[in-house]
């Protein structure tokens, strides 16, 4: 009886460690600091509501968002920003989702590990020369 329990104990955690995965994360850019919302910004009232919008798909499509939203600047033209991201992804075995058009001075990228999900978008002010601010959301199901 006692090697029964032992050889099914045995299997779960086999089981358990062959399921368990080291998932690298995607890092933001090195040059990235926290976003601090000025007086001037156009950005925050935007990003809040994409912010609500996007964690309302997430649930709809039955994810559930596992960390808070991260806002960070990072002081380079929004195209450079898309790329590093992108690089970053693909140095860390992330699937690129194809990516929608930019509109409005947005890009989203989306970010697949598994069943875990990154949404980063980047938001760029029209008047802007501090660079762009990267949202970045994270999922799974």
């Amino acid at each position: 009886m006692r090697r029964v329990l032992l050889l099914i104990l045995t299997c779960f955690v086999a089981v358990a460690c062959s399921v368990t995965q080291d998932v690298k994360s995607i890092p933001d850019p090195i040059d990235a600091i926290p976003y601090k919302v000025s007086n001037s910004s156009s950005l925050p009232d935007v990003m809040s509501a994409y912010d609500n919008n996007m964690h309302a798909m997430l649930r709809a499509k039955g994810y559930r968002v596992t960390d808070e939203t991260t806002y960070m600047r990072i002081p380079r033209p929004i195209a450079d920003v898309a790329q590093s991201y992108d690089e970053a992804a693909l140095a860390n075995a992330w699937q690129i989702d194809p990516p929608l058009p930019p509109r409005d001075s947005r890009i989203l990228r989306t970010y697949r590990n598994g069943t875990q999900l990154l949404i980063v978008t980047l938001f760029a002010e029209a008047n802007s020369r501090d660079g762009v601010v990267s949202l970045r959301i994270t999922a799974d199901r």
